[in-house]
């Protein structure tokens, strides 16, 4: 029987919403929308945030760092405190240590294909035992495997198995060829935490080839925080007891590493304080750097969905105040008011499978486009997703919001007496409490949208700062190509130099091509930083920026030399060490005096002569200081300097056209003539590598823009409709202004003045709401731009312009909503208006 009432309600509201279809497909659709956005942030904060590591008793492993107390969590650690932990602590059943930085490798595949590049991961015997990682073929690392000068082992992620070697089972105990040396593949890791093809991550298992860390002190970042570590709980030891222990090892590392007692920083108070060991769940070092923006994200879209359900209930109170004389004659023909409901409660349940569907179809098609297009690395462990809590959350915001819209309108409509309104007819127009609900409803969407408004223009305005920063380089008609001159073979200058004399020479003939040079580290790329000074003030020793360059590197890349000569075809190896260091480096060297003929000295204690003097380039992001930095030939690099480059750093060729012309097959060629077995790593232009520096904040701008032109919509439709309603409702009221001298001007002053003067107190109350504004952008700006150490706050657009901005937008979208309902009072006919009552 109740089956049977329920089933008969629900017939009938479908009858009900066909009957409106324009009514249902803005619902469906704002609903859709809202649910839709909403749902594929949950489902990457589920991922990323919410779902368990998946590996055995992951609330047992942590990630262990040595920081400063004031920084956020990380796993860092010099190869030396990681050492002194594994040696000593005993909080941990089993630690492990990988390098963090990812290392290219050319791969030499089976059958004599195409090498092809692959990122690889370098961890220690204790690393995949300590996550509980059981290859699906062969084993680990052993402990032997382990030890400087080990043997050429390797272990194949499950992707590079099956693409690679199409799954062979035989792969265990086969020899390959990485970076031209050979290697023994000893096993494969499960396809549940494997690498897919995307950037390189350590702690999220992927990368596409594993190496033995073989960690030595003689390693030149060994002393460096260029490490992470990984560690396993003791059964039945906590959190606090291992920090505990870790506390108490920090004084005696410092007596057994003093050379550590010089990194240190202010607390915020004045104090010097120095690194300490911190250890935290290793879930929660993985997503530190994320964190903020995805909450940040989800927050947006949770306030679009907001707005959509604002304009959902202002549909639904209208639609059930034009229904009252319908509900009413129900009422006197002896409906109850539960059953008055239940017929409302079945349109909005209809309307929440429909438009929850629709979202679920949404959050499936965005959920990849988002993670592909995300410019921070989202740490997605593969293996952790959880479809049925995602449809559950989609289900669960569907129902709720649609059945909030739903009593909304109900209550309204069951205050007003059913006996006036049967009398009252068309008359009698929408009651007080209706008229109250959706001037609250018009308030609350223009204040949200005013909101996601200044939020979106503060970005953008950040945004178009950054992006008008001047790189120091002329862009156009640049491309760039980049090789990997990995393995023993390149151990060498001399092999080093001759491949890349090689290529420059063979591309300076390519038709359309200028100039050709190379450079290992290019600007705002990645390049070798490391310690030096003015020869003759060594008390100046600082960070610098070091480039190999070979001849007419600066005018190919068109960077200006201000002073003296660049580097010639004449600086080879067994001449005299010359050096062109930049604006920066000179005026913080040698302020007042010429740079040229000083010398200058790093990686060591050799000399190099300045000759010459370059406008500065920024070298890792347009938002960071300007820094020192210090160019050398390439042919005058020692080996030991060779070694350490080329393993760390890509080699890039640098080539400038006279017109638009396809360099690619120019590029593979050149490469190939001069190795074989040397794949192109990466092609693309200056212009693209410029613009990923801005890639963070041109994603958040375009995201919230998204969002907040979606609100505006939506105010503007809600807004549009509720006049338009309130026109409809009150035609004799306006007709009877007009009877008594009103003229049409005012009548059009009238109704535009209501909408602005709903949105005027919604920017007001918006307003309030956007002075957090500033500091949200700027924790989720943290998280995607390198400042080099600099204030966030010098990223940041106005924020007084933005709330201006956003404020305008906003009055002139009133404006324009207001605009049609107002000319269609103004055109009101007394005559006919009251002739109609």
């Amino acid at each position: 029987m109740v089956l049977d009432t329920v089933l008969r309600d629900v017939r009938y509201a479908a009858r009900g919403l066909r009957r409106s279809p324009g009514f249902l497909a803005t619902a469906v659709l704002t609903l859709g929308l809202g649910i839709g956005a909403t749902a594929t942030m949950y489902s990457v904060v589920h991922d990323v945030l919410l779902a368990p590591l998946p590996y055995p008793e992951a609330e047992r492993l942590v990630g262990i760092g040595f920081r400063f107390p004031t920084e956020k969590p990380a796993a860092e650690q010099t190869g030396g405190t990681a050492d002194f932990i594994k040696a000593h602590a005993k909080s941990f059943e089993a630690v492990g240590i990988a390098d963090d930085s990812s290392y290219g490798m050319n791969l030499s595949a089976p059958g004599g294909a195409k090498p092809m590049r692959l990122e690889s991961a370098k961890v220690s015997a204790g690393f995949f035992p300590t996550l509980g990682v059981t290859p699906v073929l062969g084993r680990t690392f052993a402990a032997e495997d382990d030890l400087p000068g080990g043997p050429k082992v390797a272990m194949l992620s499950y992707w590079v198995w099956q693409r690679t070697f199409g799954g062979d089972a035989g792969v265990v105990g086969r020899a390959i060829r990485l970076n031209e040396e050979p290697y023994t593949v000893i096993g494969v890791l499960p396809e549940a935490v494997s690498h897919t093809g995307e950037a390189p991550d350590v702690l999220t298992m992927n990368a596409g080839i594993w190496l033995p860390a073989q960690i030595s002190t003689k390693d030149p970042g060994y002393d460096g925080d260029n490490y992470v570590m990984i560690g396993r709980l003791r059964p039945g030891v906590s959190m606090a007891q291992a920090q505990r222990e870790l506390d108490s090892l920090t004084g005696p590392m410092y007596e057994a590493f003093p050379i550590y007692k010089d990194w240190m920083t202010t607390d915020g108070s004045g104090g010097k304080i120095r690194h300490a060991y911190r250890a935290w769940p290793l879930k929660t070092v993985m997503v530190t750097d994320v964190k903020q923006s995805l909450l940040v994200l989800l927050a947006a879209v949770a306030a679009v969905l907001l707005v959509a359900c604002l304009n959902l209930a202002g549909l639904m109170t209208a639609r059930a105040a034009t229904r009252t004389r319908e509900l009413a004659l129900r009422t006197a023909l002896g409906a109850t008011r539960s059953g008055l409901l239940r017929l409302l409660v079945s349109e909005s349940l209809l309307l929440a499978v429909t438009g929850g569907v629709l979202g679920l179809g949404i959050a499936q098609m965005a959920k990849p486009l988002l993670l592909a297009s995300a410019p921070m690395a989202i740490p997605v462990v593969h293996g952790a997703g959880d479809g049925w809590s995602v449809v559950a959350v989609v289900v669960g915001v569907a129902f709720l919001t649609t059945l909030v819209c739903g009593l909304l309108p109900g209550w309204t409509v069951f205050r007003q007496d059913a006996q006036a309104a049967l009398k009252g007819g068309q008359a009698a127009g929408a009651n007080v409490a209706q008229v109250r609900v959706g001037k609250g409803l018009m308030v609350g969407q223009v204040a949200v949208a005013m909101v996601l408004l200044s939020a979106a223009s503060l970005l953008l305005g950040s945004f178009l700062k950054m992006q008008a920063v001047p790189s120091g380089v002329e862009t156009k008609r640049l491309d760039v190509a980049q090789v990997l001159l990995k393995g023993e073979v390149y151990g060498t200058n001399l092999h080093t130099a001759q491949f890349v004399e090689k290529v420059v020479g063979e591309l300076g003939q390519y038709p359309g091509v200028t100039r050709v040079a190379a450079v290992n580290g290019l600007p705002l790329d990645r390049g070798l930083n490391m310690g030096g000074y003015p020869a003759d003030q060594p008390n100046l020793k600082a960070v610098i920026e070091f480039r190999a360059v070979t001849p007419g590197y600066f005018r190919t890349m068109g960077v200006p030399v201000m002073e003296g000569r660049e580097i010639t075809v004449e600086d080879r190896a067994a001449s005299a060490h010359v050096a062109v260091v930049s604006a920066t480096a000179a005026k913080r060297w040698w302020p007042g005096k010429p740079a040229i003929g000083q010398a200058v000295v790093f990686g060591g204690t050799e000399r190099y002569t300045v000759v010459g003097v370059a406008a500065d380039v920024h070298s890792h992001s347009l938002t960071e200081r300007l820094g020192a930095v210090v160019y050398v030939p390439i042919d005058q690099m020692s080996d030991a300097m060779t070694k350490i480059v080329n393993g760390w750093f890509p080699t890039t060729f640098v080539v400038r056209t006279a017109a638009d012309v396809d360099v690619a097959a120019a590029v593979a060629k050149a490469v190939a003539d001069a190795d074989p077995e040397m794949p192109v790593a990466k092609l693309s232009t200056m212009q693209s590598v410029v613009d990923k520096t801005v890639s963070g904040p041109r994603f958040f701008s375009w995201l919230a823009g998204g969002f907040a032109g979606f609100a505006l919509l939506l105010t503007v439709i809600g807004l549009f409709g509720l006049l338009s309603y309130q026109v409809t409702q009150r035609t004799r009221e306006i007709g009877v202004r007009m009877a008594i001298g009103a003229g049409r001007g005012e009548i059009l002053r009238l109704i535009l003045g209501r909408g602005l003067a709903l949105t005027t107190v919604g920017l007001v109350a918006g307003g309030l709401m956007s002075l957090a504004v500033p500091k949200v952008v700027g924790s989720v700006l943290e998280d995607v731009v390198n400042t080099g150490g600099a204030a966030i706050g010098g990223v940041l657009s106005s924020s007084f312009s933005a709330l201006s901005f956003a404020a305008a937008a906003m009055l002139l979208a009133a404006g324009l909503a207001s605009w049609l309902p107002a000319r269609r009072a103004a055109a009101v006919e007394p005559v006919e208006a009251l002739r109609s009552e």
